[in-house]
């Protein structure tokens, strides 16, 4: 827009093909100027290897550091991955394995260890979602350290479902000293786009959900969803709504959750009483990070669990009950696959003397005020049942009959307690 024919904002053009020269010619430079140093040699040395198996079976140039190429054996169903010995790496401190998969709540893949002598240890008994049918998944695990100074290999296998398997890759990672703040937190991997993953998370047991309130000082981690909840059922609208309690306003809020099969394009709105606060972040990735793979026509896809978090102004809280809703916008080119929601919580810093807060997860209909349990054929269990799991709709609670903004009221200390 201009006025009086001057600009009203200001406007940078810049030319593609001078912005890629331009980089181009530094990349070429700067290689050439760290010729030898340790820093320029493993900037190439520590490449993963890949295997893509859909939606065409292609194998990744061979690594550097690798001793052998992968391999498929769909016979099998299975992929080996050749791992040079540890204790002859001087860059490598450790390998890690992303693999991306199709989960339908049945365990997922199995991952096993072969040494050089032929012995076979279990490293995961299944890397996907027990009883949540996420759609598309991925998990990544640490091969340990002892058990790999040897060498060996790494199996992926899928009985009966390599269909279902999308992409595996080996990655090397350095060793470095991490000094942490706090006693909750346990890193143990941080992945190029500095995302850090727990121990648990790379450990390729079933992670085991920590359910419950918890105070850290001034703050209070109110949960509101555990265990995963499915935010775009039929019947919802993608509408959820939580309810917070609240015997007094908190000075601050920090809303945070992790997000399983939003498209990259689509968002999820948040609105405190009736007041939209915006769209909750979700933690940026990697355009080349093991978990982004394309659909059969291109569609960039996020595969798995992602953090995200929304601050929450002290302003948008009231005492009592208190309506949080999230709202799931799909953009045109999304392929409208389920999003699912886990570790729900908001965290609410108080005043000296802490506030008590309770909270519970509703999926809200805006028409149909009745409870309705019916699933979609991508939300049933394959065969989890043998593990033991839940049916998902077991995790949908019963729709409220609408989403009006919850009346300001007090609650007695005495009579707080779970909706």
């Amino acid at each position: 827009m201009k006025l009086g024919g001057v600009s009203m904002w200001p406007t940078f053009r810049f030319q593609i093909l001078d912005l890629v020269v331009l980089v181009t010619s530094l990349a070429l430079l700067v290689p050439a100027a760290r010729a030898g140093s340790e820093e320029g040699e493993s900037h190439d040395f520590l490449l993963p290897q890949t295997i893509t198996l859909q939606p065409k079976e292609t194998i990744g140039p061979l690594a550097s550091w690798a001793s052998a190429g992968p391999s498929v054996h769909a016979e099998s169903d299975s992929i080996q991955f050749p791992v040079p010995s540890l204790a002859a790496q001087d860059q490598i401190g450790c390998f890690a394995l992303t693999t991306v998969f199709d989960d339908l709540g049945d365990g997922g893949p199995v991952l096993e260890w072969i040494s050089k002598g032929g012995d076979r240890t279990l490293l995961s008994a299944g890397l996907g979602d027990n009883g949540v049918a996420l759609g598309l998944n991925a998990r990544t695990v640490v091969l340990p350290q002892a058990m790999t100074l040897d060498g060996g290999v790494v199996r992926v296998s899928f009985p009966g479902r390599f269909s279902r398997l999308i992409s595996t890759t080996l990655s090397p990672a350095r060793e470095l000293g991490v000094a942490v703040i706090g006693s909750h937190s346990r890193p143990a991997l941080i992945q190029g786009n500095e995302h850090i993953l727990s121990e648990e998370e790379v450990s390729g047991l079933d992670e085991k959900p920590v359910e419950g309130d918890r105070t850290d000082g001034r703050i209070i981690h109110a949960e509101l969803a555990t265990l995963p909840i499915r935010i775009d059922l039929p019947d919802s609208g993608g509408i959820t709504e939580f309810i917070v309690p609240l015997a007094d306003t908190p000075q601050g809020s920090m809303l945070r959750a992790e997000v399983g099969g939003l498209d990259p394009e689509s968002w999820i709105e948040v609105s405190i009483n009736g007041e939209s606060r915006g769209v909750l972040a979700i933690a940026p990735f990697e355009l080349q990070d093991p978990g982004v793979v394309f659909s059969p026509t291109g569609h960039l896809l996020v595969a798995g669990w992602r953090s995200a978090s929304l601050f929450l102004p002290a302003r948008l809280w009231h005492v009592g009950e208190n309506s949080l809703v999230m709202t799931l916008h799909r953009s045109g080119g999304d392929l409208g696959k389920a999003v699912h929601l886990r570790k729900v919580r908001c965290d609410l810093l108080f005043d000296s003397s802490l506030g008590a807060t309770e909270a519970t997860a509703l999926p809200a209909a805006t028409s149909q005020p009745a409870a309705t349990n019916s699933r979609t054929a991508t939300d049933t269990l394959s065969t989890g049942s043998l593990y033991g799991n839940p049916a998902p709709a077991l995790f949908h609670a019963t729709a409220p009959a609408s989403l009006s903004p919850s009346p300001s009221l007090a609650i007695p200390a005495a009579e707080k307690g779970h909706k």
